[in-house]
C-alpha cells in the first residue's frame, strides 16, 4: 500500500542518511588522498579507540549488544591493522603479513559482521553473544596458529584467501582479495536492504560501520586513510545509538509520528500564540471489535499518513490510543480552522484498503462467533472528530490541552467527524 511504502522511503530517508555521507566521504577520501597536519596524524591512530569507547558506553546503557560487538570488531580490525600491517605497500607483496593476516582479516570481517547484525539485541549474555565471541576466538587461534607455521601452511592459505573468484581485470583497483571484494559487496547490499525496509538506525549504523570497515580495509598502506575509516565507523554507530534512543523516546512505533512526550517537550518550548487540535478516530472501538486489531491498526497507520501532510505548517504527534493532536504553532484557532478540516475531509473521503484479517494466535472456541471476514481487496472508509483550543496568555500547556479536549468531545456529541473551536 502507498502509504506503508511512504513511511518506508521516509524512514529509510533519516535512517540511512549519516551512513550515506561518511560511504561518500571515505570514496572521497580514497579517490583523492589529502595531506595530514603532523599533530592530527599523532591523534588520528587513536581516534578509533576514543570514538569506539564513547559507542562502548553508549551501547551498554542502552542495551544493544549489536552496536558494542561491531565496535570491538572496527577496533580489532584497527588495532590488528595499524600493528602487524602498518604499511603494506612496503612489507613487500609476498609478506606473511600480508598473506595471512591482512587476507584473513579482510575475508573474515564481513562474515563476522553480517553474524553481528543479524543478532536480535536480546542482552550480552544471550546465546548468540555468547556464539559469536567463542567463533571469534576461534578465528584468531587459528590465524595466530597458521602465522605461525612454516612456509607452506602460509603459502596454501594464501592461495585459499586469494582465489580468482572473478576476473583479475575487475579487482586491479584494490589490495583486497577477491573473496573479500564478493563478500563485502553482498554483506553491504543485505545491510542496505535491511536497514531501508526495516527503517531502524541501528541497522543503519551497522551498515555505515561495515562500509567504512570495507574502505579502510581497502585503504591499507595508504597513511591514516585507514585511521580516518575506522573513525567514521565508530561515528557513525555513535550517531546510530542516539537515534535510536530518541526514537523509543519521543517516536510513536506504530505510526512514526512523534508521541506524547515530544508534544510537550514542544509546548513547553513555545511561546506566545498557538493552538493545538486534539483529534480521535470515530467509533474506532466498534470498528476494531468488528474487523480486529491488526486491521485497527492498520487504520491508525493510514490516518497518521495522512496527518503527516497536513498543511498550516503543523505538526502531527500521537497522542496515545486513537488519539492524535496537531500543533500550530503561531496560529490563531480561526487561522488553524480551514486546514484542520482539509485533514478531516482528507480522512473521510480517502478508501482505505484492509490487507488481510486479524488472525487469532489459537482456535477460537465453538461457542465463540467468528469474526466477519474481510475480503483481501476490501476498502472501508473512516471519519474523525476535531477539537482545537488556542492557546491564552498566562495560561499553562496542559490547560490548552485540555481546553482542546473539551472541544473534542463537543464535535462529538453534535455528531462528529467535523471540527469544534
Amino acid at each position: 500500500m502507498f502509504y506503508t511504502y511512504n513511511m518506508v522511503a521516509r524512514n529509510a530517508f533519516f535512517v540511512l542518511l549519516s551512513p550515506v555521507i561518511v560511504f561518500m566521504a571515505g570514496a572521497a577520501l580514497i579517490s583523492k588522498p589529502q595531506a595530514v597536519p603532523f599533530s592530527l596524524g599523532v591523534v588520528l591512530p587513536m581516534l578509533p579507540y576514543v570514538l569506539g569507547a564513547a559507542a562502548v558506553v553508549l551501547g551498554w546503557w542502552f542495551k544493544t549488544p549489536r552496536v558494542v560487538l561491531m565496535v570491538c570488531l572496527l577496533v580489532g580490525a584497527h588495532w590488528v591493522l595499524s600493528t602487524f600491517v602498518p604499511d603494506i605497500e612496503h612489507v613487500g607483496a609476498h609478506s606473511r603479513e600480508l598473506m595471512v593476516i591482512y587476507a584473513a582479516l579482510a575475508v573474515l570481517f564481513p562474515v563476522n559482521a553480517v553474524l553481528i547484525a543479524s543478532m536480535a539485541d536480546r542482552g550480552f549474555a544471550s546465546k548468540s553473544v555468547i556464539a559469536w565471541a567463542l567463533f571469534m576466538l576461534v578465528q584468531i587461534i587459528a590465524v595466530v596458529v597458521i602465522w605461525g607455521a612454516d612456509l607452506g601452511v602460509s603459502t596454501w592459505l594464501d592461495e585459499i584467501l586469494h582465489m580468482r573468484v572473478f576476473d583479475a581485470r575487475l579487482d586491479y583497483w584494490s589490495m583486497l582479495p577477491q573473496p573479500a571484494i564478493l563478500l563485502f559487496f553482498v554483506a553491504m547490499v543485505a545491510l542496505f536492504g535491511r536497514a531501508a525496509w526495516r527503517g531502524s538506525a541501528l541497522d543503519g549504523g551497522l551498515f555505515g560501520a561495515v562500509a567504512a570497515g570495507a574502505l579502510a580495509l581497502h585503504g591499507a598502506g595508504q597513511g591514516h586513510l585507514p585511521h580516518i575509516m575506522f573513525s567514521l565507523g565508530c561515528f557513525v554507530l555513535l550517531v546510530s545509538v542516539l537515534q535510536e534512543s530518541y526514537r523509543l523516546a519521543y517516536i510513536d512505533e506504530l505510526t512514526s509520528l512523534p508521541g506524547r512526550r515530544a508534544l510537550m517537550h514542544d509546548l513547553e518550548s513555545l511561546r506566545g500564540c498557538y493552538t493545538v487540535a486534539m483529534l480521535d478516530v470515530d467509533h474506532f472501538k466498534k470498528f476494531n471489535d468488528t474487523y480486529g486489531h491488526s486491521v485497527g491498526d492498520q487504520v491508525l497507520m493510514m490516518v497518521a499518513s495522512r496527518m503527516m501532510k497536513v498543511t498550516g505548517g503543523g505538526r502531527a504527534f500521537r497522542y496515545g490510543g486513537e488519539e492524535f493532536t496537531v500543533l500550530f504553532p503561531r496560529k490563531t484557532a480561526p487561522q488553524a480552522l480551514p486546514h484542520l478540516d482539509k485533514l478531516r475531509k482528507a480522512i473521510a473521503e480517502a478508501r482505505f484498503e484492509l490487507r488481510d484479517q486479524d488472525r487469532p494466535k489459537e482456535k477460537p472456541a465453538r461457542t465463540q462467533k467468528p469474526r466477519p471476514k474481510t475480503d483481501k481487496h476490501a476498502f472501508v472508509s473512516v471519519t474523525i472528530s476535531i477539537g482545537a483550543a488556542e492557546h491564552g496568555p498566562g495560561q499553562k500547556a496542559d490547560e490548552t490541552l485540555k481546553a482542546s479536549d473539551q472541544a473534542l468531545y463537543r464535535a462529538k456529541d453534535n455528531g462528529r467527524n467535523q471540527v469544534s473551536i
